[in-house]
């Protein structure tokens, strides 16, 4: 660890603030020792568990530990035989068991904060203990009556006693012949027995012990020989009370010991409690947030603040470092703010490193460096003889021989306090060493040709302090990419500076000064502009951005709209087609019957068909739909199908696979229909029931039997044997459909109602099969 880096950095003025937020000892001396993380890991695991607590804090309210005590050195006591606990000492590991439970219940009621749960799943809470110290302790921290029978008895005992010693007394009091000889009528203690005060000229009435005489020696405190024998009573008893205490407390102190491991633990978990619970406080209060911890020794503070200067007066400093650069060379005049700049970027790293949220943007990033080192401000030292350079070069050298690539190095004024030529050239050496090195550095300086080096060269950023020449005051705003310029005679000659002194000045310049002046001037006035027309484009950028998404907006409401439109009055229009069709089939239901118009019928469905077919096209043009996946069609030309909308069989004459329609003959009408109207007869083998095979009279029985059948295969076969049935002459058949689920009896209900063969049908009565079999009268 570098103390003296650390120290400039004002590093341990921040612990001691810090320190003020813990409670116990334990952990401000936790403050107080705080270093560097060696292992990455640790600290973002230190990081995650504090982001929980935090929030823990925020959102939830924490846990109150303002009654925490550090008990470590406490529970020591345990481990000398004999020892006993106080009634204080039991009071205060009474306090941590508490807090610790009431802590961990709290988080599991929440169920959230996964971090800090696991930070402390294994530690079980011990209530059991906490239940025995409450019978035993009072808030007064006090051993209670309760504590035992036999103490409880003796204090009733006591109670007892002093209240007859009491009346003995006040029978003094009254008794006129002490009157004379009593000083004052109250009843103290000298030496643990109950005395009252005799004038010492009367002490002779008063037929006593003398324990004790005032200063003044107008007084003697006499124990009366009435009372001595209560007294005696008294010191007797309270002495049995002493030992009896002195047993409950050696009961519980073996509790303790027999639990000491998980008390030890608990204890210790009260300090990591109290460690983040201060932690959390003061990052709130400072407005701090965790940063990203890289692995790749890259800074980049977003929005940082030093802590010590109030918020309302501070100006936010954004800057990176290791990602295109290794150095970054500040430059800009006195009081501007530039070692302002370096103490925020050392100090936050070290926040960071040391597990400490930092008061920047929660979007800032800190490399995992081993160290950071420091030279800020006036090392002159009279004890030691050295000017501020040697001062300097002290601190310097004991940096260069330190650094290394996970490095992060501040250098203030980097060669200043000698000659500005040898100065110079002395920081351009110190940078290229750093950069040779790959360190990361951050490097204020005055000099034009350090200005003018580190503009030039690559792997160096340069930066500036903002000056307004106009108020002659800083704005401590930090500009990456353009050097600062020298401001010391623009400030004279603002202050009244006559003008001959000015142009003398000027004239003593260097040549070689003067371009760099007027270099960096003229980078300053381009930037300006730029940033003026980056403004500009940034503005324009939006606007364009913002009128391309109105009118984005607008043309996709248009767009659904007309799509709207034109698919409610294609839908108006197939629904009236469809119920076109309906009409159309029941007229050839009706030819089919009367056997009569069949070629108008022929005519009107084709009529039908070419109507819907035209608007379908029409609808598919015009209204947007998703894309069709192209179906699987497992039916063939001259097969049966059954027509859904004509609950029908049919056969097939014609497959149009790119509309997905069937073209089919049921009976002298062909019509087209969907492939979803239509469905493929599966061919089952015949099962041995009383079923019709053919229409041959001979083979041809009054009933059929169904039972076991798909409903379309069912409807298939009524078809064929009513035919049969008719031409056989039979007025009353039976259709058998069993019992079952009733899917079967219902699908055959339903065609039997739409039959051109039944005259109308019942279900059988007690004898013919009940619901299970259906009598149908034909026609």
């Amino acid at each position: 660890m570098n103390i003296h880096s650390h120290n400039v950095l004002e590093f341990n003025k921040l612990k001691n603030v810090l320190s003020e937020y813990m409670i116990t000892e334990a952990s401000k001396n936790k403050v107080e020792n705080l270093l560097i993380y060696k292992d990455i890991n640790l600290l973002r695991k230190e990081f995650n568990i504090l982001k929980d607590f935090i929030d823990f804090l925020k959102y939830d309210g924490g846990v109150e530990l303002s009654e925490l005590n550090d008990i470590t050195n406490l529970l020591k006591k345990c481990e000398l035989i004999g020892m006993f606990f106080e009634p204080e000492e039991l009071f205060f590991i009474n306090q941590n068991l508490r807090l610790f439970r009431l802590f961990k219940n709290k988080l599991e009621e929440l169920d959230k904060y996964k971090e800090l749960r696991n930070k402390f799943s294994t530690i079980e809470t011990l209530k059991n203990i906490e239940d025995v110290i409450n019978k035993t302790i009072d808030k007064e921290k006090k051993i209670q009556d309760t504590a035992s029978l036999d103490l409880r008895d003796l204090r009733a005992h006591k109670k007892l006693l002093s209240s007859n010693i009491k009346r003995k007394f006040e029978d003094m009091f009254s008794n006129d012949s002490f009157s004379k000889a009593i000083q004052e009528k109250i009843i103290t203690t000298r030496d643990g027995r109950n005395v009252i005060p005799i004038k010492t000229d009367f002490k002779g009435l008063v037929k006593g012990i003398e324990h004790d005489r005032s200063s003044s020696g107008q007084t003697v405190f006499i124990e009366p020989l009435a009372v001595v024998s209560l007294n005696n009573k008294m010191r007797e008893l309270e002495a049995r009370e002493r030992e009896e205490i002195r047993k409950i407390l050696l009961r519980l102190t073996d509790q303790i010991r027999m639990n000491i491991d998980d008390i030890s633990k608990i204890s210790k978990a009260c300090i990591e409690l109290d460690f983040f619970n201060g932690k959390s406080k003061f990052s709130i209060d400072l407005e701090c947030n965790i940063p990203e911890i890289n692995t790749r020794e890259q800074l980049s503070i977003v929005d940082g603040r030093h802590p010590f200067i109030p918020k309302d007066q501070v100006v936010p400093l954004t800057f990176e470092i290791g990602k295109k650069y290794n150095t970054l060379l500040i430059t800009g005049p006195n009081t501007g703010g530039k070692t302002v700049a370096l103490k925020v970027a050392g100090l936050l790293t070290l926040m960071a490193l040391t597990g400490i949220p930092i008061p920047a943007s929660e979007h800032s990033s800190v490399g995992f460096f081993s160290d950071v080192y420091a030279d800020i401000g006036d090392e002159q030292s009279i004890e030691q003889s050295l000017s501020s350079f040697s001062g300097h070069l002290t601190n310097v050298q004991k940096i260069l021989s330190d650094v290394s690539k996970n490095s992060l190095v501040l250098l203030d004024e980097l060669g200043s306090g000698t000659d500005p030529v040898e100065g110079s050239a002395f920081a351009m050496a110190v940078i290229d060493y750093l950069k040779d090195r790959k360190a990361k550095s951050i490097i204020t300086t005055h000099y034009s040709e350090v200005k003018a080096y580190g503009y030039n060269e690559e792997g160096i950023e340069t930066a500036s302090m903002e000056f307004n020449s106009k108020t002659l005051s800083p704005t401590y705003k930090l500009l990456i990419g353009i050097p600062g310029e020298s401001n010391a005679l623009t400030i004279a000659r603002r202050l009244g500076v006559s003008k001959e002194v000015i142009d003398k000045a000027e004239s003593y310049i260097s040549d070689e000064n003067k371009k760099v002046e007027k270099m960096i001037s003229n980078i300053k006035n381009k930037s300006e502009e730029l940033e003026v027309i980056q403004v500009e484009v940034e503005r324009i950028k939006r606007k364009a951005i913002a009128d391309k998404e109105e009118y984005e907006e607008k043309l996709r409401k248009l767009e659904m709209e007309k799509n709207k439109i034109l698919k409610e009055a294609y839908e108006k229009a197939d629904a009236m087609m469809k119920e076109m069709q309906n009409k159309a089939a029941a007229l050839v239901k009706k030819i089919q019957s009367e056997d009569a118009k069949k070629l108008d019928a022929k005519n009107v469905q084709k009529s039908l068909n070419l109507l819907r077919t035209s608007l379908k096209e029409d609808k598919s043009k015009n209204v947007e739909s998703k894309q069709r996946i192209t179906r699987k069609i497992d039916i063939k030309e001259g097969e049966k199908v059954f027509v859904k909308s004509l609950k029908q069989y049919a056969d097939v004459l014609k497959i149009n696979k790119v509309k997905e329609t069937v073209f089919i003959q049921a009976g002298i009408l062909k019509l087209e229909v969907s492939l979803d109207d239509v469905t493929k007869i599966i061919s089952k083998k015949k099962k041995t029931y009383n079923s019709v095979a053919s229409h041959s009279k001979s083979l041809v029985k009054s009933k059929i039997d169904l039972r076991g059948k798909m409903v379309e295969e069912s409807v298939y076969d009524l078809e064929s044997y009513f035919d049969s049935a008719v031409l056989n002459g039979y007025k009353e058949v039976q259709v058998i459909t069993g019992n079952g689920t009733g899917a079967l009896r219902k699908g055959v209900v339903s065609y039997l109602k739409e039959c051109r063969y039944v005259k109308e049908f019942r279900f059988g009565g007690q004898g013919e099969g009940g619901v299970g079999c259906i009598v149908v009268t034909l026609k």
